[in-house]
């Protein structure tokens, strides 16, 4: 049986997805982390774990494509790079993206739309007349607001802010400092400077129960989110020329499991757009291959 590998690499999880040629999903191997601007060497071995567990049960002969959604591959010579291993590991023909172009070819195909991602990272990817531009998606140092985790770190922000002053700590603050470990100033910065940051977005759910129990500080920081994200659509939207209508996608665990922040996203997009389809089924980058196999 001849099928195609899609894999979702991000900042957190890397996930595959193995699809016959009609797009019928076979196998979903869920493994680490993609990002190689945090670790290249623990990045190139999660995802060659993952297609060495696909191909061992499918066949390797079986293959016809395998494409990579990789979360900061767009900086220097990691995308060939990645190629290159995949490549010489498996003998297979391998496209590695942008997690965000990939994605955007998921929902979209060839069709124009902006993609709207938030995960531990953030990013827009709009895609029009058969060309795309990122927008946002600077990485962690330089930017990703509305992403798990700026609005993770804003927190901690937060914390020292408050350490200094000897100002008490709200709810959603002890929380954090608690789950770090301690409420010193070593361990603050330990947890901080000692972790990648897959490691401290996957705080963000602990915002999310707060916000959920009504925690104003909370709901505040996942609408500030929401809101920032409407406004690099809009960003996208002028950028790229779009008129009318146009069809946005909303990708990443921070959308789909915040309400506040996708109600806050919600609604200054109807600010800012007069005519928009919202697409908010959390499609799979994987599925990008089948599209990509069809275009080839």
């Amino acid at each position: 049986m001849k099928y195609l590998i899609g894999i979702d690499a991000g900042g957190t999880k890397s996930e595959l997805i193995a699809y016959e040629l009609n797009d019928n999903p076979i196998i979903n191997i869920m493994g680490g982390f993609g990002n190689p601007s945090v670790n290249l060497d623990k990045t190139v071995n999660n995802i060659i774990s993952l297609i060495y567990d696909c191909v061992n049960e499918l066949g390797r002969e079986n293959c016809q494509l395998i494409a990579i959604g990789m979360a900061g591959v767009e900086t220097g010579n990691y995308a060939e790079l990645i190629k290159k291993y995949v490549e010489g590991a498996f003998v297979t023909d391998t496209i590695v993206l942008n997690d965000a172009e990939m994605a955007c070819k998921a929902y979209f195909g060839n069709r124009d739309g902006i993609l709207v991602i938030s995960g531990t990272g953030s990013s827009c990817f709009a895609q029009k007349d058969g060309k795309g531009e990122m927008v946002g998606g600077w990485g962690h140092l330089l930017g990703d607001e509305g992403s798990g985790y700026h609005t993770v770190m804003q927190v901690f922000k937060n914390i020292i802010y408050k350490f200094d002053r000897n100002i008490p700590f709200g709810n959603l603050c002890k929380a954090m400092t608690e789950i770090v470990g301690g409420f010193t100033r070593s361990d603050i910065m330990n947890f901080i400077y000692s972790n990648e940051k897959n490691k401290v977005a996957a705080l963000f759910p602990v915002i999310v129960d707060y916000a959920r129990e009504g925690e104003p500080y909370a709901v505040m920081l996942l609408e500030n989110a929401g809101k920032y994200l409407a406004e690099l659509t809009e960003v996208a939207y002028k950028k790229k020329n779009f008129k009318g209508q146009v069809k946005i996608g909303l990708k990443g665990g921070v959308f789909h499991n915040s309400c506040s922040m996708l109600s806050a996203y919600m609604g200054e997009i109807q600010k800012r757009l007069i005519s928009y389809d919202i697409i908010d089924e959390d499609i799979s980058t994987a599925k990008a291959v089948c599209n990509i196999f069809k275009e080839r």
